[in-house]
């Protein structure tokens, strides 16, 4: 087992807005930038970037998968390969599945190559096909080369859920899971980042070290030059998601608003009120949450409540027209580790993006999720704070936010 974290570079432009590091994969040791996202766990590549009759490590099976994000989706055969994260002596690497996504929805990955989930279990399902493949005399029964016509549309997306529904489903170890019971790496991992969407304030974006930053596999707070003080010890209280309890939200020195808790009836299918998410790039907030938020800006100050209107309707504001420093922090009350509150703080540089999505303007970061009662607790969050998810707490783990140190070194 590695001794310390792998430090993983990581990159907000290659990905169009979300983090994606590299990874290695094949025989052949295909490089390829992947999505790094704790809200799934599927890791995927698209087809055009790996040549799978050239891989002498590969494994059919009669697997596939199926995923649909809020942004797309794609279905595709599983594989097994050997993958691996980091490079020479610091590098972890592991028989894992891996699906080729043949049917993507436009845009889906954005330029990215692919996704790894870094969730748990329950979000990496497959469909058996063998009894189907079998039936159908496919010898051997497996699914690649993919058995269903290539489309891109969310017609062919559609259809091929449908038949799938009709299968076998199980529950597939991901990649980092594997890692972890191979004992090749310990069962943490980290985000450093400082940008939730790129800044295009130089010619280079993708050079700019404020869109650049440090995933670090099989370590967490024993990386001290990347954090300062003392880590939030937040309570995971599922592994559905990295599911968190959101208690109350405070906007600058006003009294804390509590929010709703997850309705009982759907506390099976969403587990808690909110979640930790590296794969969205905003704060998606239940509506009373939100509104607490928008409410309390407003209430300080009207051209708040009118920047954040104008913002969200249009994209963007000037920056000129901010005066950050006069803006106050957004505080999250969470439900602790040790059951006690702790206090997450957002300041106005995370929750306003600026140089975004073009220089000289700004975008506000921070957006209602209408009806949907789950809080996702995305990139403007990590952008304060050194996060690590430490799942060797039990039974789910926990989530420490200690305060980002800048520059880190890579």
């Amino acid at each position: 087992m590695a001794p310390t974290g792998i430090r993983i570079p990581i990159n907000n432009v290659k990905g169009g807005g979300d983090y994606t590091g590299e990874i290695r994969i094949g025989s052949q040791s295909v490089t390829a930038n992947v999505i790094l996202d704790t809200g799934s766990s599927t890791l995927a590549v698209v087809p055009r970037l790996y040549q799978i009759a050239d891989d002498k490590n590969v494994t059919f099976t009669s697997y596939a998968q199926l995923v649909q994000y809020g942004t797309g989706g794609w279905s595709g055969p599983v594989l097994e390969t050997t993958l691996s994260m980091g490079s020479g002596a610091n590098q972890a690497s592991v028989k894992t599945y891996i699906a080729i996504a043949d049917e993507q929805l436009p845009h889906n990955l954005g330029p990215a190559d692919g996704i790894l989930g870094l969730a748990f279990n329950s979000l990496n399902s497959a469909y058996d096909l063998t009894a189907y493949l079998t039936s159908q005399n496919v010898t051997p029964p497996v699914t690649y080369p993919w058995i269903f016509p290539v489309r891109t549309s969310a017609a062919a997306l559609q259809q091929v859920e449908q038949f799938l529904a009709r299968m076998t489903v199980i529950d597939l170890t991901p990649y980092f899971t594997a890692l972890e019971s191979a004992e090749v790496t310990r069962n943490i991992f980290a985000f450093y980042t400082l940008r939730s969407t790129p800044s295009m304030a130089s010619a280079n974006p993708a050079t700019d070290p404020l869109n650049n930053g440090i995933f670090v596999l099989g370590g967490g707070l024993d990386q001290a030059d990347l954090y300062t003080g003392q880590p939030l010890n937040v309570a995971v209280l599922d592994n559905l998601y990295y599911n968190t309890s959101l208690k109350a939200v405070r906007v600058g020195g006003a009294a804390p608003v509590n929010v709703n808790a997850l309705p009982p009836s759907q506390a099976k299918s969403m587990g808690s009120n909110s979640i930790v998410d590296s794969g969205t790039n905003s704060l998606v907030l239940a509506q009373d949450v939100y509104q607490a938020v928008v409410s309390g800006l407003g209430s300080l100050n009207q051209n708040f409540a009118t920047l954040v209107r104008d913002a969200t309707s249009n994209g963007a504001v000037p920056q000129s027209s901010l005066n950050l420093s006069s803006w106050p922090d957004i505080s999250l009350v969470m439900q602790g580790a040790d059951g006690s509150d702790v206090t997450l703080t957002c300041a106005p540089s995370t929750y306003w993006q600026t140089d975004a999505p073009q220089a000289s303007y700004a975008t506000f970061q921070i957006n209602n999720g209408g009806n949907f009662p789950q809080s996702i607790l995305g990139l403007p969050l990590f952008n304060n704070y050194y996060t690590v998810f430490d799942r060797t707490q039990n039974p789910y783990g926990t989530i420490s936010f200690a305060p980002i140190a800048t520059p880190a070194q890579p």
